[in-house]
C-alpha cells in the first residue's frame, strides 16, 4: 500500500528563529550542523551505516552515487517502514532475510505488513532504480535505531556491466561482486556501470579518471576519507576493444591506474582480474608486474581462464554471466581474495548450531548465499541435520511456521504456528551426544509460514558435530501426490520421503502441488522448465546442480496436465525435454519415469523414455504402475492417503533398489 509522506509538523516561531540562528552561527564558525539523535532513524541518524558512495551533504536525503551501494542499520519494535520521495525500486532484508523486491513504491512504505516479534532486528537496503533517494525510517512509538554490527573490512569492485550484474534479475545483488561479498564476510562496493571502459574515449566514459568521482557521471571528487578499502578488484577491458583502444594506451592507462588507486588505498590488495573474453591480458599482466616492479607488493593478476563455460553460464552467449555465472566466479574470486587478505577476510566462522556451520547438512533445494544468517527451503521434502552435544536444543525462528523435528531417531513431534525460540526439548535429553533432523511444511496454496532456518540455540559450552550421513541420494519430481497432500505429515509421509527412508538414503522432493509438466498460460507451473529453479514460482535464479548429485530420479508427472489443455505431442515433447535436463544435470542417475496413477499421457510417457534410449541413454525406465492403488488407498479421487503413500513405496523402492544398490 502506498501513503503520502508524513507532513512537517508544526513549530512556534521561536523555535524556528533559534534553529536558523544557531546555523548561521555555525556557518560562520566553520562548523557542522549538528547530527541527528542517535537513534531516530533520519538521514543523518549514526545508527545508519551507509556502504559505497552516498551523497549524505543534504542531511534530509541520502542518494547512492554507484550501483550496489546499500545503507543497513538495527532497530527496535516490531514495524518499520521507509520514506521515499518518488517511485523507487529497491530491495529490503530484514534480520538477514531474503532481499525482498519493492517495485515503484513512494511515500511512506511499509516493510514489515506482518509485524514482527518483539525486539531488535536488522535493516538492510538496496536501491535498484527510479528516484533512489533515502529520507529515513519510520519506527514504532518508543522504538529506536541501534548501531548493526558491521564488518571491519571492506572490498571494493570496479568494472563494467559484468561488475554491475547486468541481465541478471537482481542487477548488482546478483552480481560476482556482491556474491564474493557476502561470501567473505565483508562490507562491499560496486564502483561500476554499463559500457564503462578503462580508457576514456567518445562514447565511453573512462573508469581511469571516473573512480575518483562521487558519482558515475559527473565532476565531484570523491571524498576517500569516508571508507577504506581493504581489498580493491578491478574487472576492466572488455569494452575498450570496441572502442578503438590500442594495446599500448590500455597497459599505460592500467598501469597509471594501479598508482592511483594504491595512493588512495595505501594498505590495500589490489586484483587485476583477466576479463572473461581474454581482452587485453597481456597488457594487464604486464601493468601488473610494472607496478610489482616498483616496490608494489599488494597488487596481483588474477587468471580467470576456464572459470565459465559459453552458453551455460551466460544470459547470452559468452557477453554477460548469468546468476549460476556469477555464483560461479564468486565460487573463484572468493578464496583468491581471502588468501591475500588472511583470516580477516573470512567471514567469522559460525556458531555452533548457526547458519553457516559446516556440521548442519541441508538437504533438498536450500537458498543458503542470498544470506548468511537466514536459508530457505523452497520445494517439498527438504530438511536439514545435525550432531549436537548437551541436553537442551532450541530452534530460532522468525516467524510463524509448522515443522517437524526428530530427536535422536525417536518420534517425529510436530509443532503448529510456532515462532520465536522454539523448545525442541521440553524434557532435557540425557548428557551425551545426540541427533536433531527437521523439516518444515510446504508453503504453497494458502499457507504462508516463515520456512526460514536461522539457527539453533545449545547448552552453555555445547557444541554441534556431522552425524553419519548417506551417501546416496534419490529425487523425487511431481506434483501434489508426490508433494504428500492430504496424507498426515505431507512430505513426511509421502512416498518419495517414505522410501528414501526405507532404502537408508538422502531425499529430496522437487514438487509442487497443482504442478504440470508443460507450463500452462492459465498459470500452471510447469516442472519441464521450474526442474533447473531454485524456487518452483521463480524464473531465477538457478539451481547449482553442484550442490548435490542424484543416483536417481523419479518423475510422476501428467496428472494435472489434462485439465490445462496440453496436447498428447506437447506433453510428449515437455517429457523428452525433462529427460534430457534430467540426464545433464545428473549425467550418471538412473531415471524413472512413471506412470501417473490416473493412467494420463501413459503412451506419451513411454515414447519420450524410448526415444531417450534410442538416443543412448540406457538409464532411463519407465515404472508401470497399473493397479497399485485401490480406492481405499486414495483420500479422494487423486490424493493417496498414507496407506496409498505406503503401498506406492512398498511397490517403487524395490525397483529404485535394484538399480541403485541401497
Amino acid at each position: 500500500m502506498q501513503t503520502s509522506p508524513h507532513p512537517f509538523p508544526r513549530r512556534a516561531l521561536p523555535a524556528l528563529l533559534i534553529a536558523a540562528l544557531l546555523a548561521c552561527l555555525l556557518s560562520l564558525a566553520g562548523g557542522s550542523p549538528a547530527r541527528a539523535a542517535a537513534g531516530d532513524g533520519s538521514v543523518s541518524d549514526p545508527n545508519i551505516a551507509y556502504v559505497g558512495r552516498w551523497d549524505t551533504s543534504s542531511g534530509t536525503a541520502a542518494v547512492p552515487q554507484w550501483t550496489g551501494a546499500y545503507l543497513q542499520t538495527g532497530f527496535t519494535g516490531t514495524t518499520v517502514k521507509v520514506r521515499a520521495r518518488n517511485a523507487v525500486n529497491f530491495y529490503a532484508s530484514i534480520d538477514g532475510g531474503p532481499d525482498v523486491f519493492h517495485a515503484g513504491v513512494r511515500g511512506t512504505v511499509n516493510l514489515t505488513p506482518r509485524p514482527l516479534s518483539p525486539g531488535t532486528h536488522t535493516l538492510r537496503l538496496s536501491y535498484r532504480s527510479g528516484d533512489t533517494v533515502f529520507q529515513g525510517l519510520v519506527l514504532d512509538p518508543g522504538a529506536r535505531t541501534v548501531a548493526a554490527g558491521a564488518p571491519s573490512q571492506l572490498v571494493e569492485f570496479v568494472g563494467d556491466s559484468i561488475t554491475a550484474g547486468a541481465l541478471t534479475d537482481r542487477l548488482a545483488l546478483d552480481s560476482y561482486a556482491w556474491k564474493t561479498g557476502e561470501r567473505l564476510g565483508m562490507r562491499h562496493t560496486q564502483i561500476a556501470r554499463s559500457g564503462y571502459c578503462l580508457v576514456a574515449q567518445t562514447g565511453c566514459t573512462g573508469l581511469r579518471g571516473q573512480f575518483f568521482k562521487t558519482a558515475s557521471t559527473g565532476g565531484a571528487d570523491w571524498d576517500f576519507s569516508r571508507y577504506r578499502a581493504d581489498a580493491v578488484v578491478i574487472n576492466l577491458g572488455t569494452n575498450d576493444i570496441g572502442h578503438g583502444v590500442s594495446g599500448a594506451a590500455f597497459q599505460s592507462a592500467y598501469t597509471a591506474f594501479l598508482r592511483d588507486v594504491r595512493a588512495k588505498y595505501p594498505t590495500a590488495h589490489l586484483f587485476a582480474v583477466q576479463t572473461l573474453k581474454k581482452r587485453y591480458v597481456t597488457e594487464t599482466r604486464a601493468a601488473v608486474s610494472a607496478r610489482t616492479n616498483a616496490g608494489d607488493a599488494r597488487v596481483h593478476y588474477v587468471d580467470t581462464s576456464g572459470w565459465l563455460t559459453d552458453g551455460a553460464d551466460y544470459e547470452d552467449g559468452n557477453g554477460h554471466p548469468n546468476e549460476a555465472g556469477h555464483t560461479k566466479f564468486a565460487d573463484r574470486l572468493a578464496p583468491v581474495v581471502r588468501a591475500r587478505l588472511g583470516s580477516g577476510a573470512t567471514a567469522k566462522a559460525a556458531a555452533p548450531g548457526q547458519p553457516g556451520d559446516p556440521n548442519i547438512k541441508f538437504v533438498g533445494r536450500w537458498d543458503t548465499t542470498s544470506s548468511a544468517t537466514a536459508y530457505t527451503p523452497y520445494w517439498a521434502g527438504a530438511y536439514y541435520r545435525v550432531g549436537f552435544t548437551g541436553r537442551t536444543v532450541k530452534l530460532k525462528q522468525r516467524g510463524t511456521i509448522d515443522l517437524w523435528a526428530r530427536i535422536d531417531n525417536g518420534p517425529v513431534k510436530f509443532y503448529d504456528d510456532v515462532k520465536g525460540t522454539v523448545n525442541l526439548t521440553p524434557s532435557a535429553l540425557s548428557a551425551g551426544n545426540h541427533t536433531l533432523q527437521v523439516n518444515y511444511q510446504v508453503v504453497a496454496g494458502s499457507y504462508k509460514g516463515d520456512a526460514v532456518f536461522q539457527g539453533l540455540v545449545l547448552d552453555s559450552g555445547a557444541t554441534t558435530f556431522a552425524p553419519p550421513a548417506p551417501a546416496k541420494l534419490v529425487e523425487f519430481v511431481g506434483d501434489s501426490i508426490t508433494v504428500g497432500t492430504t496424507s498426515s505429515q505431507n512430505a513426511r509421509t509421502a512416498y518419495g520421503w517414505l522410501i528414501g527412508e526405507r532404502l537408508g538414503v538422502e531425499h529430496t522432493q522437487i514438487a509442487q502441488g497443482g504442478a504440470c509438466l508443460v507450463a500452462a498460460p492459465d498459470g500452471c507451473v510447469g516442472l519441464e522448465r521450474q526442474f533447473t529453479k531454485l524456487n518452483p514460482n521463480a524464473a531465477t535464479p538457478d539451481w547449482n546442480f553442484s550442490r548435490y548429485r542424484a543416483d536417481a530420479v523419479v518423475i510422476n508427472l501428467g496428472t494435472n496436465d489434462v485439465g490445462h489443455g496440453v496436447s498428447s505431442a506437447q506433453f510428449q515433447s515437455a517429457y523428452s525435454s525433462l529427460l534430457r535436463k534430467v540426464r545433464a544435470a545428473y549425467p550418471q542417475a538412473w531415471i524413472f519415469a512413471l506412470e501417473t496413477f490416473r493412467g494420463r499421457y501413459v503412451p506419451q510417457t513411454e515414447a519420450a523414455v524410448k526415444a531417450a534410449v534410442a538416443g543412448g541413454d540406457a538409464r532411463v525406465s519407465f515404472v508401470d504402475t497399473t493397479g497399485w492403488l485401490g480406492s481405499g488407498d486414495l483420500t479422494d479421487s487423486v490424493h493417496p492417503n498414507d496407506r496409498g503413500h505406503r503401498v506406492i513405496a512398498d511397490r517403487l523402492a524395490p525397483v529404485i533398489a535394484a538399480r541403485i544398490g541401497a
